[in-house]
């Protein structure tokens, strides 16, 4: 896909239903390590970690995610700059993946999730690292004018279970800020 004046770019387009969000680069004793609403918890404000993937599992509802693209006043799907953009929903929770500030270092946690633009709730962006067939992508907070250039992250890159999501500067190179979907 090309966007703007040739700027080739990559979308991740989430697939319908639920997927897992996890970190193609990071393991804990060779297993690959998913976003997961830490303790299952319902709470808002519970921290979002990277543990362990249980896949399709009886245990496995607080890493499973789905992506719901917000509508304007019109009911038209919003867009930045032609990336879609998405409230990242936990079916266990029924809470969204939200952030309550952008700074770096500011952790990652679950919110209420409201679909209204006029709210100042966070929705996202997937922006593609690996080229047009890629997988991989960073998670821009949008607007990504409003970010301080900061991205979800792991908080470390030690690839053990409970690692926290923060927010951190934005770099496809590094591999605590690269995720898939799965």
């Amino acid at each position: 896909m090309l966007a703007g004046s040739g700027i080739a770019r990559a979308d991740v387009i989430p697939p319908s239903g639920w997927s897992e969000i996890y970190s193609p680069y990071l393991h804990a004793s060779n297993f690959s390590l998913c976003f997961d609403d830490t303790n299952g918890s319902t709470s808002s404000g519970n921290p979002v970690q990277l543990y362990h993937c249980h896949g399709y599992a009886s245990n496995g509802a607080p890493q499973r995610w789905v992506f719901i693209q917000p509508e304007d006043n019109n009911g038209n799907p919003i867009y930045d700059a032609g990336h879609p953009v998405y409230e990242i929903y936990n079916l266990a929770a029924g809470l969204c993946l939200t952030a309550q500030n952008l700074l770096a270092g500011r952790p990652v946690t679950m919110g209420t999730c409201d679909r209204a633009t006029t709210t100042g709730q966070i929705w996202w962006e997937l922006h593609g690292t690996s080229g047009p067939a890629g997988p991989d992508f960073e998670i821009f907070p949008w607007p990504v004018s409003y970010t301080y250039g900061n991205c979800v992250a792991a908080s470390n890159a030690s690839g053990n279970n409970n690692t926290r999501l923060a927010m951190e500067p934005c770099d496809p190179g590094n591999t605590a800020r690269v995720f898939r979907l799965g």
